[in-house]
């Protein structure tokens, strides 16, 4: 194909859009929600992880040690502890160290009287957790450990931050589905319309021995356009959107909402691939099906 025929095809799919400006601009709004949704499920299913992340950091479990136990227990306690394959840290309080940390919330005349011997607390050791996934299984092998007495932990805001990714995921999914099944519907009768109105011309092109490709391309064209101008659109407003948000609601809850610098590349690149990929698909079904139905001369004569 010569650059003259290419550049005739590329006006020619602009001036199928500028035609048809009223179903254009309906496809391009119907493409645009869906990328908006599509967007902030993926936003928020990448915050979900970044919450579970600053979860792993910060939920960590205290195993408190028999009382009794000697220097030489405590430390293969300490070693067993340490071999168990989903502890990423553990640190190891002594009773000692434990009355001095705490000692200031202890009423000052009691002080004296529970220092050395009445040392009521116990040596401890706090776990952090490479995997909060395998986190009842760890603690049940902490357990097990003949020296430890008790163990301390909360994993209910691990438990609700699973619950919670799992229905966005899942609700978000479907609505992604549904909204792109109406984007390509909408894109497919716009240039199902364009195709209606140079119905004429193309059965004359076709007569004279335009090949398919060559018809196809100007509302390939159109299909591309109409998806990166509601790509562009949708990342301009996410961009203004999450920006406000993360202004608003960075208080460092959770960790804080997760940077848009860190996302915004595989925001673009997704608002690009869904937006291209819907035109092109729905500007594909309708120039395919009229060629094999009405793609001579006859079907408008």
């Amino acid at each position: 194909m010569s650059f003259s025929s290419f550049r005739y095809l590329i006006r020619e799919g602009f001036r199928n859009i500028w035609q048809n400006r009223l179903m254009s601009l309906a496809s391009i709004g119907v493409l645009i929600s869906c990328l908006l949704i599509t967007s902030f499920s993926y936003l928020v299913f990448e915050n979900m992880n970044h919450m579970f992340s600053w979860v792993n950091r910060q939920n960590i479990a205290v195993a408190f040690a028999k009382e009794g136990c000697t220097d030489e227990q405590l430390q293969v306690v300490l070693d067993k502890i340490k071999g168990i394959t989903n502890v990423a840290d553990v640190e190891f309080i002594s009773k000692e160290q434990a009355f001095e940390k705490y000692k200031d919330s202890i009423p000052e005349e009691l002080r004296e009287e529970l220092q050395g011997e009445n040392n009521p607390y116990l040596d401890s050791y706090i776990i952090e957790f490479s995997d909060l996934s395998k986190f009842e299984d760890s603690l049940n092998q902490i357990k097990q450990i003949p020296e430890i007495d008790s163990t301390v932990y909360d994993a209910d805001i691990a438990k609700s931050l699973s619950n919670v990714r799992h229905i966005v995921l899942m609700v978000g999914g479907w609505v992604i589905v549904l909204l792109l099944l109406v984007s390509l519907f909408i894109i497919a009768n716009t240039i199902k319309l364009t195709v209606y109105n140079r119905r004429l011309e193309i059965s004359i092109m076709k007569s004279v021995g335009a090949t398919n490709t060559f018809i196809k391309v100007p509302f390939i064209i159109e299909g591309i356009v109409l998806g990166i101008i509601s790509a562009l659109i949708s990342f301009g407003l996410i961009y203004l959107i999450y920006s406000n948000l993360f202004r608003m609601f960075d208080i460092g809850f959770f960790g804080g909402l997760l940077a848009f610098s860190k996302v915004w590349s595989s925001v673009l690149l997704g608002c690009v691939a869904i937006g291209i990929g819907t035109g092109v698909a729905g500007s594909a079904i309708s120039i395919r099906k009229y060629l094999k139905v009405e793609g001579g001369i006859s079907g408008v004569i």
